[in-house]
């Protein structure tokens, strides 16, 4: 085996695939650096329980290394990442009863800081910025109440800013119908805000 052409830091998700089938193992150690907290978020959206979220995520880099011979280098690396930590999530979720955090806000508050949402104390907070945490406190439990299908559209395409031809790889649906669904989400959500809006 030769030395790669392109260093692994420089190379493409795709093209770290194709030296982790070559043996180069090291290029496992680039993806697992890339996307290992994008997977850990993933997989607490559906998990909602952050030890449990991690143990999948570690899953999934050791399914990919698994199934590296059978890597079709004509997909892209990341849906096909993003769909099995998807699959295990969901299997997850039929296997075990598993105990959600608080909400939406909270997982997603964990997921970017480590923390818990700085929503639980607005002591000495201005009261434009308490304004502001208050509208997507409400906004999050307005997400909260969707199905989960809408749910994981939702944080796919605007949480992970996945283009709709991604998610549908994800999600094995079309580019189309993932367009259409997120069309009639979001109109949901604008007349749920609106309505949220007056009260606040």
């Amino acid at each position: 085996m030769g030395e790669p052409v392109v260093p692994m830091g420089e190379a493409s998700d795709e093209q770290l695939m194709l030296m982790l089938r070559d043996g180069l193992d090291a290029a496992l150690s680039e993806l697992v650096q890339r996307y290992q907290n994008d997977v850990f978020r993933f997989c607490l959206h559906y998990i909602r329980h952050v030890e449990v979220a991690k143990e999948l995520a570690q899953e999934t880099f050791l399914r990919v290394y698994a199934a590296r011979a059978r890597f079709d280098m004509a997909r892209l690396f990341k849906p096909w990442l993003l769909c099995i930590a998807r699959n295990l999530s969901l299997n997850e979720l039929k296997r075990s009863k598993i105990a959600p955090m608080d909400s939406l806000e909270d997982m997603v508050a964990f997921a970017v800081s480590g923390h818990p949402s700085p929503m639980t104390d607005t002591r000495a907070i201005p009261s434009e910025e308490l304004m502001v945490r208050e509208r997507r406190a409400a906004l999050m439990r307005v997400l909260d109440c969707l199905p989960m299908e809408a749910r994981e559209l939702v944080t796919m395409r605007f949480f992970e800013h996945m283009p709709a031809r991604e998610i549908a790889v994800v999600v094995d649906s079309t580019e189309g119908a993932v367009r259409t669904r997120l069309h009639r989400i979001l109109k949901e959500l604008r007349g749920k805000c609106a309505l949220m809006k007056e009260d606040l």
